[in-house]
């Protein structure tokens, strides 16, 4: 109990003496006012341990740009391009995504939800691969599907073993170009898309946000995915029939997984928030109606701020308060 104390009595600390910073009268200007209040924050939490080192390391490029000391490539410029942390956060919430088996519960969850005819199977491993390489990497997510793309291999030489050699070869190939493919779909999908929108600001001077690389990203990396399914079962490796023992060999994976645990449910709470402020971040003009957007109320809110932010949460929100656990450590 007592270690739990102190443990609570640090983490609230840094906050409370950054407020306390700022309430203390003194000739300081505001903006540096700002930065002392931070760094006392953070000197709190180094001094405590509560939240590992280099996680509050990343507090000033959530905060500084928040409180209006600087733009999120002015702050990031001691640490390195800003579109590092848009993808150093991403790598966050892929690592909690699979920490508590969610990429697992999507996949098996989609194959259930498409059926157990062989073109659809196919369909099913691709859109499971194709969604959660919109967040992970592309060889993560291969080598994360390739145990369910086996197991269904294996099914299929049981149960049809005179279609097994062009389901199998449709299956690995469209689990290995979906892979690809997502990627395609979002700034943290891949390493290219980041360092493109990290040259088209410094070299055109053009901003490319999560956003408004998703409303080209997304309808591209579907037709893709569409054409490639099509090109696989239709033209190249016909498969046609039922596949039976699917439904029973996801179920049977399914229920290893057990119940949604604490962390899921909280790593699924913090993706849900990001993806939202992604989405939100920039005013929307829909006809004559201009929709706000979250920046409109935190202007110096950016997309690498919402990630590293996201990630922060992760590190923060504790999962087990007995075991101090948390859904990133």
């Amino acid at each position: 109990m007592g270690a739990l104390l102190r443990r609570w009595g640090g983490f609230a600390g840094g906050p409370l003496l950054a407020l306390l910073v700022l309430a203390v009268p003194g000739d300081l200007p505001d903006p540096a006012r700002r930065v002392a209040a931070l760094t006392a924050w953070m000197a709190v939490w180094w001094l405590t341990a509560v939240v590992p080192l280099a996680a509050t390391a990343l507090l000033p490029l959530v905060v500084l740009p928040l409180v209006g000391i600087g733009r999120v490539e002015q702050v990031a410029a001691a640490y390195a391009d800003p579109i590092i942390f848009l993808f150093l956060g991403g790598f966050f919430l892929a690592a909690a995504s699979e920490r508590w088996g969610l990429h697992r519960r999507l996949a098996l969850g989609t194959i259930a939800l498409v059926g157990a005819e062989a073109p659809r199977v196919i369909l099913a491993v691709m859109l499971a691969t194709a969604f959660v390489s919109m967040g992970i990497s592309n060889t993560a997510t291969a080598a994360m599907m390739l145990p369910i793309t086996l197991a269904l291999i294996e099914l299929a030489r049981r149960e049809a073993p005179d279609r097994a050699g062009p389901f199998a070869t449709a299956l690995v190939l469209g689990m290995a170009y979906a892979a690809s493919i997502g990627g395609v779909a979002t700034l943290i999908g891949t390493p290219p898309n980041a360092i493109f929108a990290a040259s088209a600001g410094t070299l055109l001077g053009r901003r490319v946000g999560f956003a408004e690389w998703m409303a080209v990203g997304v309808p591209v990396a579907a037709l893709m995915l569409v054409a490639c399914w099509l090109l696989l079962v239709r033209v190249l490796f016909p498969v046609r029939g039922p596949l039976g023992g699917v439904a029973q060999l996801v179920e049977r994976e399914r229920s290893a997984l057990g119940p949604w645990s604490a962390g899921a449910r909280v790593t699924v709470a913090v993706l849900g928030l990001a993806a939202l402020a992604w989405v939100l971040r920039e005013p929307k003009q829909v006809g004559e109606v201009t929709i706000p957007g979250v920046v409109d109320f935190l202007p110096g809110l950016s997309d690498a701020g919402i990630a590293v932010g996201a990630a922060l949460l992760l590190f923060v929100f504790p999962v087990s308060l007995a075991q101090r656990r948390f859904a990133l450590d």
